[in-house]
């Protein structure tokens, strides 16, 4: 029999205490993720439960609810389809079938309560596999989607020689045309990168972070800026995560004219390289839209495999949640236009 158990914001310990034991588990489960967004964004109330087993702690699930305009609530096991739970110590000796109807028993008595219109999981490539057939048996869509895995061997000579011609080549052009790459926590060299950051995110049609989500991360610990400079100038730079065995690479950020001098190629080394040298298992290169054939390409040349993981979703009002589809488009031009 397995049961839930609610996690305070005051349990920050305990809750990191078992998640560093699940192997598979990255920045976006910890507990400083959790208060980053809860501090970044008022619209979002983490609900996080701990799983037990016969009152041993087995794992957890990581959760927000989003509640964008009054009425509209969305759970999600991780926004912005982020790796979100169920997430295990140790797998051996669970029933998957009877963990996923525990939980979703446990969650679908609080949305009646709540009045939550939608539930989303977003899950690892392991854990799409592992909880999928028991979460379509529940009720919910599967939608696929793709990220890019590195995995580091924890050498940088390998990686270097695995990297496409191309990329040696602009990693070696960075270098000699004097592009520096640099770990900052300078509070100037940020507010540069992220307005140079909300340009990028403009050009491509995207929405960006908001700058005191970037700076909390930064001043607890699990993110770094790696900022390019060339003749005493940033020009590139890109915000990346790090947790447990993994590095994110999360927000980057360029200045077009600057291109020539391959900047976010030297990023790029600059970080795999810290990667390796720091132990790292893998570096995630992040989600790509399936029609960004350059980025993708991009992503590849580092030799990052493309990596299959989905997500899943049970509407529960449905006039609630298509409130929230007509009105999420002009929702996100409003907020882009503040940021």
């Amino acid at each position: 029999m397995y049961t839930l158990e609610p996690v305070s914001p005051q349990r920050n310990n305990d809750w990191d205490t078992v998640i560093q034991r699940c192997s598979n588990s990255n920045v976006f489960q910890s507990s400083v993720w959790r208060d980053a967004l809860t501090h970044a964004f008022k619209q979002l109330d983490p609900i996080y439960l701990l799983i037990k087993k016969d009152e041993s702690v087995i794992g957890g699930v990581p959760a927000f609810v989003f509640q964008p305009i009054p009425g509209i609530r969305l759970w999600y096991s991780m926004p912005w389809n982020l790796f979100g739970g169920p997430l295990l110590i140790n797998s051996t000796g669970v029933n998957t079938d009877e963990l996923i109807s525990s939980i979703e028993t446990y969650l679908q008595s609080v949305a009646r309560k709540k009045r939550w219109c939608e539930m989303c999981w977003t899950l690892s490539p392991d854990d799409s596999v592992k909880y999928g057939d028991a979460l379509k048996t529940a009720g919910y869509e599967k939608t696929d989607h793709f990220t890019h895995l590195l995995k580091t061997d924890c050498n940088i000579d390998t990686l270097w020689q695995a990297y496409n011609k191309r990329v040696r080549g602009a990693v070696r052009k960075a270098q000699k045309s004097g592009v520096k790459v640099t770990d900052t926590a300078n509070d100037k060299d940020i507010a540069i990168f992220y307005n140079m950051y909300l340009a990028t995110v403009k050009r491509l049609g995207g929405t960006p972070k908001p700058r005191k989500l970037m700076t909390y991360l930064l001043q607890h610990g699990i993110a770094k800026l790696a900022i390019a400079t060339y003749q005493d100038t940033i020009i590139a730079g890109l915000l990346y995560l790090h947790f447990n065995r993994t590095v994110t690479l999360w927000c980057e950020a360029s200045l077009p004219e600057f291109l020539q001098y391959r900047p976010n190629n030297a990023i790029f080394h600059h970080i795999l390289t810290l990667a390796c040298d720091e132990g790292y298992d893998c570096v995630d290169f992040g989600a790509s839209p399936p029609e960004s054939t350059g980025l993708i390409a991009h992503k590849e040349q580092y030799r990052a495999k493309r990596t299959d993981f989905c997500s899943f979703t049970k509407t529960i009002l449905p006039m609630r949640r298509s409130l929230w589809t007509s009105s999420e488009s002009l929702l996100r031009k409003i907020y882009t236009r503040l940021q």
